[in-house]
């Protein structure tokens, strides 16, 4: 069953990939779209109007292992860990407010939040001033839970290098797969689906 959950992170990888790469060539803001999963980008800057945080990379990125624990802000200052969501599938999704393909992936976020009480939906803005995000949040009315890197310390330390880039692990916290660009509704559930099928059977 692994291996349908990797054949599947594969071909949306591939096809998400080519179509990200193909949409943003025009896209002054994007930052720079990387289609590999976990190469790190040693020029990860944001189109030079952002300089990277000066500081190594923390973090030890692997599939198959436990993905590093991080704490971030959320929008009413209360601390909020990926360990704090232990037995629950976990998406983390980095975005911006200003990234296009970021704000159409959005209402299917919300709607998988919506529909599926085994997952939960991280969503880690990405260098953006807190009353940017929450007038956004409010706007979209989203609710699932939304944390600030206001520093890119995370997105720089998961090798975050286009927006939005989506981040899956299990029920244990295990890392499945990384998919950048942005995903449709179906590609979601497809992923979500694999991922319980690969918990019910192992």
């Amino acid at each position: 069953m692994k291996k349908n959950l990797v054949w599947i992170l594969i071909v949306i990888l591939v096809i998400g990939g080519i179509f990200y790469a193909i949409a943003n060539k025009g896209e002054k803001q994007d930052l720079n779209a990387d289609n590999d999963i976990l190469e790190e980008d040693k020029n990860n800057e944001y189109n030079g109007e952002v300089e990277e945080p000066d500081h190594t990379h923390e973090y030890e990125i692997e599939v198959g292992k436990v993905l590093p624990d991080f704490t971030l802000k959320n929008l009413d200052g209360k601390d909020i860990s990926l360990s704090d969501y232990k037995d629950k599938i976990v998406l983390i999704n980095f975005w911006a407010t200003w990234c296009g393909f970021c704000d159409a992936e959005m209402p299917d976020l919300q709607r998988l939040h919506e529909e599926n009480d085994d997952l939960v939906v991280l969503a880690v803005n990405v260098l953006e001033e807190k009353d940017v995000v929450e007038k956004y949040v409010e706007k979209g009315g989203y609710d699932f839970e939304v944390v600030l890197d206001a520093e890119g310390r995370v997105s720089h330390d998961y090798f975050v290098s286009g927006l939005p880039a989506s981040y899956f692990t299990n029920k244990d916290g295990i890392f499945l797969g990384r998919v950048p660009g942005m995903l449709t509704y179906d590609q979601m559930n497809e992923i979500l689906e694999g991922i319980r099928e690969d918990e019910e059977y192992k």
